[in-house]
């Protein structure tokens, strides 16, 4: 039995990433880093980095509908020119296209993901300054720059309750790897 199949997570009007699976993810993260073995620490750092992931469109999301409450807009009114203008003051130039006129929540929710892909990725930043005449001379070279993405503040991880732990110290490795299979 795979995580997937335990929580059913259907489209409840959710920000780019729902809380259901958020939650799974981050539980399952934290279980299988507890559990000896390469795959599942290797398991365990996939759905951490996926969680994070989710956690930065949702924070993108919840900034983008501030900036439409500026403009007095509501985030059913977003259109691919807002959120344009919206990436500019995040100093952030997306390499998805960009829809023109009102964004359907779909399309929202997969513009805030790759923006926010891009981001992790420190990928998507704009230049400095535009390319300036350099008198016939040869161009310096340029620097590569991209948008830092916001750091996230480290977490300590959660301790996985006494009585839970001590039923995993208790299981075969045999279990422990049923176990990982299950989560996965």
């Amino acid at each position: 039995m795979k995580i997937d199949e335990i929580i059913v997570e259907k489209q409840i009007d959710e920000i780019p990433a729902g809380g259901l699976g958020q939650m799974a993810k981050k539980i399952g993260s934290k279980v299988l880093n507890k559990v000896p073995g390469a795959t599942a620490k290797s398991k365990a750092a996939n759905l951490a980095g996926q969680a994070d992931l989710g956690d930065t469109a949702n924070n993108l999301h919840k900034e983008f509908n501030g900036y439409l409450g500026k403009l007095g807009k509501k985030i059913s009114q977003a259109s691919g020119e807002d959120f344009t203008a919206f990436l500019k003051t995040k100093k952030h130039n997306t390499s998805a296209t960009i829809p023109s006129g009102v964004l359907n929540k779909q399309q929202l929710n997969d513009l805030l993901m790759t923006a926010s892909k891009e981001a992790l990725a420190g990928k998507g930043g704009m230049p400095a300054e535009p390319a300036a005449d350099t008198g016939g001379q040869a161009p310096a070279p340029k620097q590569k720059q991209t948008a830092a993405p916001k750091p996230s503040t480290p977490k300590a991880p959660a301790a996985i309750p006494k009585d839970i732990s001590a039923q995993l110290r208790k299981m075969s490795p045999a279990n422990k790897q049923k176990l990982v299979g299950m989560l996965q």
